[in-house]
């Protein structure tokens, strides 16, 4: 859950990485845009493909009923050849008058997010990743493909319009069973797309209301934990790993004592959600509240040993 994801750390004066306290297990949202969208992309082949199919299929079978000679196809056969075939097709369909110009662009586009899936599909799913290290490549990854979600709505769209052009047109009409085969398969993927679409929107709203709440809990004015006291300053913990120091546990308990979640304090510390949660079974029975504080002044320096990292 993002909360804050990035803020101007107060404690080294500068933009501090945002520390994902689930662990990089992902939250039920994303597991359900994840799901959602590959349900998509699966649809978005097959509609490409179709779409592709009724321009070639559709341009060859009428030069064949016209009693042409010439054909779509220059020898050979592979993916090289389709996409002559395609280009032809589509030049056939805009001076038949059959296509604008512009409209031809839009399908050619449809057609290519076909390849943009089935060739990247690392990248088209990339910006669901929990990982804070994909997260921060993302932004500059040059000519990154991007899944869109209205490809899908437009690719159907984009095949009646042929349909009803070709019709006007007096093409011929092929009839074949590649609908029906899929007819089935279709029919349970778009039920799931809109169960999962209802998912998504009771869960997006959940999670803005919980990012909400969370980022009232984040605030520290008017506590002692501000400046050197701050629950991020480096001396709270053994270097970068998840071991607080005995200032940095006492810290984590005042943040218990104020009344913090384990989520706000796992934000606060940079801790994972799982070490603010044994924080907090520490806390209670220490006391809770009722515990014996130290303050902080007090409570001498740890030794840390800092490791320096290629």
């Amino acid at each position: 859950m993002g909360a804050k994801s990035e803020d101007q750390s107060p404690v080294v004066g500068r933009k501090r990485h945002y520390t994902d306290p689930m662990g990089s297990r992902a939250p039920e949202l994303e597991r359900c845009l994840i799901r959602h969208r590959a349900l998509q992309m699966v649809l978005i082949l097959y509609y490409a493909e179709e779409l592709k199919r009724d321009v070639i299929n559709g341009v060859a079978a009428q030069l064949r009923w016209r009693g042409h000679s010439a054909t779509l196809s220059a020898g050979g056969e592979g993916p090289s050849q389709d996409g002559k075939k395609q280009k032809r097709a589509f030049d056939h369909l805009v001076r038949d008058g059959v296509l604008t110009d512009d409209e031809r662009k839009h399908m050619v586009s449809l057609i290519g997010r076909r390849n943009s899936i089935a060739h990247h599909l690392d990248q088209v799913t990339a910006d669901l990743t929990t990982e804070r290290t994909v997260r921060e490549w993302l932004d500059y990854y040059p000519d990154r493909q991007t899944h869109d979600y209205e490809a899908l709505d437009q690719l159907r769209a984009a095949r009646t319009l042929l349909s009803v052009r070709m019709a006007a047109h007096h093409y011929v009409l092929e009839v074949d069973m590649r609908g029906m085969f899929f007819e089935g398969a279709e029919r349970v993927l778009s039920a799931d797309l809109k169960a999962l679409e209802r998912r998504i929107r009771a869960l997006v709203r959940q999670r803005r209301g919980d990012i909400a709440r969370l980022n009232a809990e984040l605030s520290l004015e008017g506590s002692e934990l501000t400046g050197l006291f701050d629950p991020r300053w480096p001396e709270n913990r053994y270097g970068t790993r998840q071991r607080l120091t005995p200032r940095g546990v006492e810290t984590c308990y005042l943040l218990y004592d104020m009344g913090k979640s384990a989520l706000a304090v796992a934000h606060l510390m940079d801790l994972s959600l799982t070490v603010a949660r044994r924080r907090a079974r520490l806390w209670k029975a220490a006391g809770g509240p009722n515990r014996e504080r130290q303050p902080l002044a007090d409570i001498p320096k740890a030794r840390i040993r800092y490791r320096l990292e290629d």
